[in-house]
Formats: structure tokens, C-alpha cells, sequence
């Protein structure tokens, strides 16, 4: 069974101005690492577009698990909310 990674395309609240919003940009199987591109929205207008870096530990194996989309999407804001990546790897953004 193939499994897919939820996508976050509803804007997820930072403060009263600021919000994020991400997409799937790819998964690393040898190094278990989860990678989103996250888009900062701002007064409604895109103002930064960086890639995070999710490493998915607390799954274990079981990526099926109620919950595994909003702890994903925890994970994703504890880095959104910083305004910068957590990685040097910059993906599809080229």
C-alpha cells in the first residue's frame, strides 16, 4: 500500500497577520526525513517560501495512525513560526 503525505493547504494561523501554509516536497527513506515546502502568507499575499525538515520519529512505522497529519502539521508550524528553514537542503524551490 502506498502512503501520502497529508498536504497543509488551509492557512494555519502564526498571528494576527502572518500564516502558513505547505506542501509535500519529498521524503528521504535512508535518513527517515520528511521535507515541506512552507509558504508564509501575510495580509493575504505570499511573503516567503522556505523548505522544513520533519523528522517523523514518533511514528514509528505506523504513518497511518489517527493523528499522524496534525502532529506532522505541529511539527511543520514549530518551524513555520520562525520565518526560516531548518535545513540546508532547498529541494524544488530552485
Amino acid at each position: 500500500m502506498e502512503f501520502t503525505f497529508p498536504q497543509y493547504p488551509e492557512p494555519t494561523p502564526i498571528d494576527a497577520q502572518r500564516s502558513w501554509t505547505a506542501t509535500f516536497e519529498s521524503y528521504d527513506q535512508r535518513n527517515d526525513d520528511v521535507y515541506y515546502v512552507v509558504t508564509i502568507h501575510e495580509a493575504g499575499r505570499e511573503v516567503a517560501r522556505f523548505i522544513v525538515q520533519l523528522w517523523p520519529q514518533w511514528a514509528n512505522d505506523d504513518w497511518s495512525a489517527p493523528g499522524f497529519a496534525e502532529y506532522l502539521r505541529q511539527d511543520i508550524h514549530k518551524v513555520a513560526v520562525t520565518g526560516k528553514s531548518n535545513t540546508s537542503y532547498i529541494g524544488k524551490l530552485v
